[in-house]
C-alpha cells in the first residue's frame, strides 16, 4: 500500500519531508487482481479512462488535459469521485516507454480524476524536491495528506505501516541493547560460569559454555522478544546503573510491540478478510470478494468488519457501476439501520439525481446540510439541484458558500466555475467513522493479541495472557537480582584494561581496577608482570574494538557514556526499521515499488554511514577513557 524558502524553517523541509515520505511506503492499498484495465466501472467510465491512460506521455498535456475533463464528467455523473489505478496504469507505459522523468507533469493533469491515489502524490512530492520545485511542493505535499485523510484504505495502510515502522524500531533497539549488555557482561560471566559450576579445563570450557547459553533459546526456537529478555537476565549482575536504565527501557519497548502486533492483527480484521483487493476503497479498488460482517443490527463476530462499513462500500461500488437503483437502496438501508450519516444522505441524493428524482435528492441534500451544515458535497449538490428546478433564489442564497467550501476540500481541486450540471458530487468513506471503529475495539488489543503474525513471531512459547506479565516479570526479577548480586562475590571486568577481579557492592565503586586507578598503565616492573598485564590490555583492546565494530556504537558502554550511546541507538534503531521495511520492492513498474527501492538505496546509505560512525566512536571513546586513566600503550 502508498510521500524550501530562505528562512531556518525551510532549510529543514525537505529533510522533514523525506523523513516522511519514507513513512508512506506501505501506506497504499493493493490493486484489484482483476485483467481489466478498470473493473467495476460503468462501461462510458472504463472507456474514457481507457482514453486518458493512451493520450498520456511527455509533451502532450494539452491532449491529455481533454480526456481528463470527458473522464470527470462521466465520473461526477455516476458519482465515481477517484480513480486510483489510472496513474499506476500510465506509470508502467512510462516506464516500459522511458518517460518516467516527465511523469510529474502528466501527474498534475492526472490528479483530477485520481486525486485520491496517495502514490501518486508521492512521486510528485519526491520530483519536486529532487528538482527544488518549491512552488509546488508544499502544495503537492498538501495534495498527499489530504489523499490520506479522504481515503479509507490508504489512511488504514498508513496507520498498519506506522506500526510496522515503530515494531522494527523497537526490535532493532531491543536487539542491541540485549546483544552489548550480554557482550559486555561476557568476560565477567564466563569466570562466573567456571566458578559456580566448577568445569574441567575451565579456560577452554567456560567460553564455550558462555557460548551455549547464548545460543540456547535460539535453538529452542523462542520468540525474540523471548530471547532478548533472556540475554538481559544473564548480563543483569555485571550491569552499571545507567546500564539497567537501557535494559528497562528495552522492557517497555517490548510491552508496546505486543500491543502494536496486537493492533496491526486489529486492523486487518477491520478491513475484512480481503485486504489484499482493498474493499473499503470504492473509489478506486473493487473486491472480488467482500469480507464476513456481521448481520443488520447486530454487534460484529470474530472482529469482522462493522455491517455499515461494509454495506457502505458496497453502495459505493454500485454507483461506480452506474446501478444507481442498487445503490439507492443499499442507502436506504443504511439511513433505516440508524446509519443516518451526512455522507450517507448525501451519496443517496446523488444516486436518486442520477435517476431523476430532482425532489427527494435535493430532501436528501438537505438532510445532509441539517447534520453538517458546511458539508461541501451536500452543498454542491443541492446547490445543483435548485438550479435545475429553478429555485434561483435559494440558489443565489447558497452558491458562495458552496463554491467557497468545494475549493477547500482537499486534494480534489475543484474548480466550480468550470463545472457543469449533473456533475455530482459524491461522499468517500467517513474516515472519522473508521477510526472510531478501531478506537471502539480497542479492548480486543490483548484479548486477540495471540493470533496476529507479530504475537508468534516474538513471544512463542508464551501465552497472550502471560505475555505481559512475563515482562514483568523479567523487570522485576532484574532489580531483585541485581540489589541480591550486590551482596555476593562476582566477577568484574575492569574498564580500562580488562582485568578481572572479585567484587561486591556497587559495581561503579570497581568499574577500574587498582592499577588503573593509580594510573599505572602497562605496569611498573620488568618481566612477566608487565608482560602479562600488556597482554591482557592488548587482548581487552581488541576484544572492544571487535564488539564496537559488530555491535556499533556498544564501546560506549565500555567508556562510560550510556545516554549518549542510547540516543544513537535510538537513530540507529530508526534507519534499520526504514531499511528493514522498505526493501523487496514488490512488482517491476509500480510507483510503489519504484518509490520503495529509492528508499531502500538511502536507507542503506544511511543505515552504513550510522554503522561506521557508531564503530569509531565507540572505539575511540574507549580509548580516550584508556588514556585517560594513563593506559597509552607506552611504559610510565
Amino acid at each position: 500500500m502508498r510521500i524550501e524558502v530562505q528562512s531556518d524553517r525551510g532549510r529543514y523541509a525537505p529533510a522533514i519531508i523525506l523523513f516522511t515520505l519514507s513513512l508512506l511506503l506501505l501506506a497504499f492499498p493493493g490493486r484489484c487482481g482483476a485483467e481489466e484495465l478498470f473493473p467495476g466501472y460503468s462501461p462510458e467510465v472504463g472507456t474514457q479512462a481507457q482514453r486518458v491512460v493512451q493520450a498520456a506521455g511527455p509533451g502532450k498535456e494539452k491532449e491529455l488535459a481533454s480526456e481528463v475533463r470527458r473522464l470527470r464528467k462521466r465520473m461526477y455523473s455516476h458519482g465515481v469521485l477517484s480513480i486510483n489505478v489510472i496513474p499506476d496504469h500510465v506509470f508502467r507505459r512510462a516506464d516500459k516507454e522511458g518517460w518516467t522523468d516527465s511523469l510529474a507533469s502528466t501527474f498534475r493533469v492526472i490528479a483530477e480524476v485520481s486525486p485520491l491515489s496517495a502514490q501518486m502524490w508521492a512521486w510528485m512530492v519526491k520530483e519536486d524536491i529532487l528538482h527544488l520545485r518549491l512552488s509546488e511542493l508544499f502544495s503537492d505535499f498538501e495534495g498527499l495528506s489530504g489523499a490520506l485523510r479522504g481515503f479509507g484504505p490508504a489512511l488504514v495502510g498508513y496507520a498498519a505501516w506506522i506500526i510496522s515502522f515503530a515494531s522494527a524500531a523497537v526490535c532493532w533497539f531491543a536487539v542491541w541493547v540485549s546483544l552489548a549488555l550480554f557482550l559486555r557482561s561476557r568476560p565477567s560471566l564466563e569466570l562466573d560460569i567456571s566458578r559456580v559450576v566448577r568445569l574441567p579445563m575451565r579456560e577452554y570450557l567456560s567460553p564455550l559454555a558462555a557460548v551455549v547459553l547464548f545460543l540456547l533459546p535460539l535453538g529452542a526456537g523462542f520468540g525474540l522478544a523471548v530471547v532478548v529478555c533472556y540475554w538481559m537476565v544473564f548480563s543483569v549482575a555485571y550491569m552499571r546503573r545507567a546500564e539497567l536504565v537501557l535494559m528497562s527501557t528495552a522492557i517497555i519497548l517490548l510491552a508496546t510491540l505486543l500491543l502494536g502486533g496486537s493492533m496491526l492483527h486489529l486492523l486487518h480484521r477491520v478491513t475484512g478478510d480481503a485486504p489484499k483487493e482493498g474493499w473499503l476503497g470504492a473509489d478506486g479498488y473493487i473486491p472480488q470478494q467482500w469480507p464476513a460482517e456481521a448481520r443488520k443490527g447486530h454487534v460484529p463476530v470474530g472482529g469482522a468488519a462493522p455491517y455499515w462499513l461494509v454495506e457502505f462500500s458496497r453502495a459505493r461500488a454500485a454507483m461506480q457501476m452506474g446501478n444507481s437503483a442498487e445503490a439507492e437502496r443499499i442507502w436506504t438501508g443504511l439511513v433505516e439501520a440508524g446509519k443516518d450519516l451526512p455522507e450517507v444522505y448525501n451519496n443517496r441524493g446523488v444516486t436518486r439525481a442520477i435517476q431523476g428524482k430532482k425532489k427527494e435528492a435535493l430532501s436528501d441534500f438537505e438532510a445532509a446540510l441539517a447534520k453538517r451544515l458546511e458539508d461541501g458535497p451536500a452543498l454542491w449538490n443541492a446547490y445543483q439541484v435548485y438550479l435545475q428546478v429553478f429555485d434561483l433564489e435559494q440558489a443565489r442564497l447558497l452558491q458562495p458558500l458552496a463554491w467557497d467550501r468545494i475549493r477547500k476540500i482537499s486534494p480534489y481541486r475543484f474548480r466550480p466555475a468550470d463545472m457543469e450540471a449533473g456533475e455530482w458530487l459524491a461522499s468517500p468513506l467517513p474516515v472519522n467513522q473508521l477510526i472510531r471503529v478501531i478506537v471502539q475495539r480497542r479492548g480486543d488489543l490483548l484479548r486477540q493479541a495471540g493470533e496476529g503474525e507479530y504475537y508468534r513471531m516474538f513471544f512463542r512459547p508464551l501465552t497472550p495472557r502471560f505475555a505481559i506479565l512475563f515482562l514483568v516479570l523479567v523487570w522485576l526479577s532484574s532489580v531483585v537480582w541485581k540489589i541480591y548480586s550486590m551482596r555476593v562475590w562476582v566477577h568484574n571486568t575492569c574498564r580500562g584494561c580488562g582485568t578481572q577481579t572479585l567484587v561486591v557492592e556497587i559495581r561503579e565503586a570497581s568499574d577500574f581496577c587498582n592499577m588503573c586507578h593509580a594510573q599505572v598503565g602497562w605496569g611498573i616492573r620488568v618481566g612477566e608482570e608487565r608482560e602479562r598485564r600488556a597482554l591482557g590490555i592488548r587482548m581487552h583492546r581488541n576484544y572492544v574494538k571487535a564488539v564496537s565494530f559488530l555491535v556499533p556504537g556498544s564501546g560506549g558502554l565500555w567508556a562510560g557514556k550510556e545516554f549518549r550511546t542510547m540516543v544513537y541507538v535510538a537513530f540507529l534503531s530508526l534507519s534499520l526499521a526504514v531499511l528493514s521495511l522498505s526493501l523487496g520492492a514488490q512488482e517491476a513498474g509500480d510507483i510503489v515499488s519504484e518509490l520503495q527501492s529509492i528508499v531502500a538505496r538511502w536507507a542503506i546509505l544511511v543505515t552504513v554511514v550510522l554503522w561506521l560512525a557508531g564503530a569509531v566512536w565507540g572505539i575511540r571513546s574507549f580509548e580516550k577513557m584508556q588514556k585517560t586513566i594513563g593506559i597509552t600503550g607506552e611504559r610510565r
